[in-house]
């Protein structure tokens, strides 16, 4: 198992309320920014959060802080179901779990078992609004509220500051952002930073803030009955349509009028 998490990019960059069945899932440790919640729904899972490993049986759930570090291995075998919050949701929880955090391991089966219609309506409404999903999503995180008592939230090495500079890219990305003023921004050594953004994030720090860039571009986009393309690509910090095109083609198959029309 890798002792280093890396950042998996892909929940937080879609930003939503993700729902689906997992089996025998093998999960390497990982982090993202997204709430996650597993919902075990047969067998046994090996489960790593943060410094804790247990392992998770039948109508226990496995809760995730914004952040925290986590992996799987089947024990031999097990389904579950599984609910990713992304941020922009889960921010709404940023009040109560600010220094505080719902315990990993949530194993009272009775009580788990009152919140399995929750994720089973989950599973039946795929295609709900996002309204909807938050509404069970509100029901299932109160009641472990008002059920499980909260601990304090532990982060993980170095995960601090990867996530403090991540937040600082959303909030600057516009501006022309380079190595050496972040390393300054945050006090490091700029080859010690670069090394340490590319061990948790897998890519380098110019290509990461791109992407952020695109994937703003798109949001905006798709908001716009007839978005000007050249005026998103330079408000969202790209220095030319060349670059934004190259890395546009790293997270598209499609032409830009073509993923703008799609919701």
């Amino acid at each position: 198992m890798k002792k280093s998490p890396f950042y998996e990019s892909q929940h937080d960059r879609s930003d939503k309320v993700e729902f689906f069945k997992s089996s025998n899932a093998l999960t390497p440790l990982h982090f993202h920014r997204s709430i996650e919640l597993l919902y075990i729904t047969a067998g046994a899972v090996e489960t790593t959060v943060g410094e804790e490993e247990f392992v998770c049986e039948t109508d226990h759930i496995v809760f995730v802080h914004k952040c925290g570090a986590h992996a799987l291995v089947p024990a031999p075998s097990y389904q579950n179901y599984v609910l990713i919050i992304g941020p922009r949701y889960s921010d709404d929880f940023k009040s109560i779990f600010q220094t505080e955090t719902l315990p990993a391991h949530l194993c009272d089966t009775k009580f788990n078992r009152t919140l399995l219609p929750f994720f089973t309506a989950l599973d039946r409404q795929k295609n709900a609004s996002e309204l909807i999903k938050k509404g069970y999503i509100d029901i299932i995180i109160g009641n472990l509220l008002s059920h499980y008592r909260c601990v304090p939230a532990v982060g993980t090495p170095n995960i601090g500051t990867v996530i403090n500079v991540l937040n600082y890219i959303d909030d600057h990305f516009t501006e022309q952002l380079t190595l050496d003023d972040l390393a300054d921004v945050f006090g490091y050594n700029k080859y010690y930073f670069s090394r340490l953004f590319n061990m948790y994030i897998g890519e380098s720090l110019n290509s990461y803030i791109n992407s952020v860039r695109v994937r703003n571009i798109v949001a905006e986009a798709r908001k716009q009955e007839s978005p000007n393309l050249s005026e998103l690509v330079f408000e969202n910090g790209f220095d030319s349509m060349t670059t934004f095109y190259r890395n546009f083609a790293k997270q598209y198959d499609l032409s830009p009028t073509e993923v703008f029309k799609t919701k």
